[in-house]
């Protein structure tokens, strides 16, 4: 009888020919790639896109699948940027129809229409823009601790809603 070959990594064969598995010794710069986007917390706006592109750049060299998630992280981070700002400017410009369409009731002699219009702009923001500035707050925390918890697992986490922007 055949024995079977061993193999020197300590991982069986199938989770080595497994592209979303992460070997132990890259877990760790795995979970700092997806950990890096709390630079956003001391750097407010660019940070959590700063941070996994510097993860990312120092990583990728290492092996293929930190070039992986590293293109993950960075790739979800413009994401959430991009929405953000879109989401920023359909506040503004809600915001600005309604004081301008206030502004014009006032102007045609009719101040009930100017409040009214005022006051849809400030229902716009209360209504719209701070629930879906706690969506984009929270939604990206909520998924890099999964993509860390996958990771730890030794599994490569792919983001949801994210655009390809580094490929």
């Amino acid at each position: 009888m055949s024995r079977p070959e061993p193999h020197f990594s300590g991982h069986p064969p199938a989770q080595m020919a497994d592209p979303r598995f992460i070997p132990e010794p890259e877990r760790t710069p795995a979970l700092v790639i997806h950990l890096s986007p709390l630079l956003g917390l001391v750097l407010p706006g660019l940070g959590n896109v700063l941070g996994p592109l510097a993860a990312w750049l120092a990583y990728r060299d290492r092996a293929p699948v930190l070039d992986d998630q590293g293109k993950e992280a960075l790739n979800f981070q413009l994401s959430v940027w991009l929405y953000s700002v879109l989401v920023g400017l359909l506040f503004l410009a809600l915001f600005s129809l309604g004081l301008i369409g206030g502004a014009f009731g006032a102007a045609a002699g009719s101040p009930n229409l100017g409040a009214f219009a005022f006051f849809g702009s400030l229902a716009a923001f209360f209504a719209f823009f701070i629930p879906a500035s706690l969506v984009l707050w929270a939604f990206p925390l909520v998924v890099m601790l999964l993509a860390v918890i996958r990771v730890s697992q030794g599994r490569a986490y792919r983001y949801p809603l994210s655009l390809r922007f580094v490929r």
